[in-house]
């Protein structure tokens, strides 16, 4: 008899997670709700500003500005770039120097203030 109950336990419990359980053919995303605040700005211009208003064609010169900055920058980065690749910055071999450091022998090496070391 205790056997029965508990077997008849087990299969509600089952059956109840089965029928609980997420399915496959759910497909609808959940509905996302709608921002609370206002994308656009509210004009406070009154009737006297609108009609004071100066017209502005200020865009014109200021993209204008921006491109000649932008190239100017351009032109920067490609003399740096190639500035990077002098010997001087590229081999490891010349420590940070101009011209590579000279090689002594082990008693004649002295002590090199712009890299730390003695060569």
């Amino acid at each position: 008899m205790n056997i029965r109950k508990f077997v008849v336990c087990l299969i509600f419990i089952v059956v109840g997670t089965y029928a609980h359980a997420q399915t496959t053919r759910d497909t609808e995303a959940p509905t996302m709700p709608k921002p609370m605040y206002r994308a656009e700005k509210e004009s406070n211009d009154g009737f006297f500003k609108s009609i004071f208003k100066k017209n502005s064609n200020k865009t014109d010169d200021e993209t204008a500005e921006f491109r000649k900055r932008m190239k100017k920058v351009a032109r920067k980065k490609r003399k740096q770039e190639r500035l990077a690749d002098k010997p001087q910055y590229s081999d490891p071999l010349y420590f940070g120097h101009k011209k590579p450091p000279k090689k002594r022998k082990n008693g004649k090496k002295k002590f090199c203030k712009q890299c730390g070391l003695t060569h």
